[in-house]
C-alpha cells in the first residue's frame, strides 16, 4: 500500500470510530504539533483516555505530502 493510499486509509477509520484498526505498523511514529508519541499501543492508549477530543470529526484535507514511506498531512477537524 502507497503512503497516500494509507492516509485515505487513516481518515476513513477515523471516520468511522475505528480507530483500534488504523493502517499503522507497531513502531510508527505520530507527530503533531503536541509532539511526538512512538508506537501504535501507545497512540491507541491516548485516544482511548480522550475518545471525547478524538472522535467525531470530519475533515478537511488542507495540504498533502507523501513519499514512498511517509507522509505529511495538514488537515482541519471540524
Amino acid at each position: 500500500m502507497n503512503s497516500k493510499n494509507l492516509v485515505k486509509k487513516w481518515f476513513d477509520k477515523w471516520l468511522e470510530g475505528d480507530f483500534h484498526n488504523l493502517p499503522v505498523s507497531e513502531n510508527f511514529q505520530h507527530t503533531s504539533p503536541f509532539g511526538t508519541i512512538s508506537g501504535k499501543e501507545n497512540y491507541i492508549k491516548l485516544v482511548v483516555s480522550n475518545k471525547d477530543k478524538f472522535l467525531g470529526y470530519r475533515f478537511v484535507i488542507l495540504d498533502e505530502i507523501y513519499d514512498a514511506n511517509k507522509a505529511c498531512v495538514r488537515y482541519r477537524a471540524i
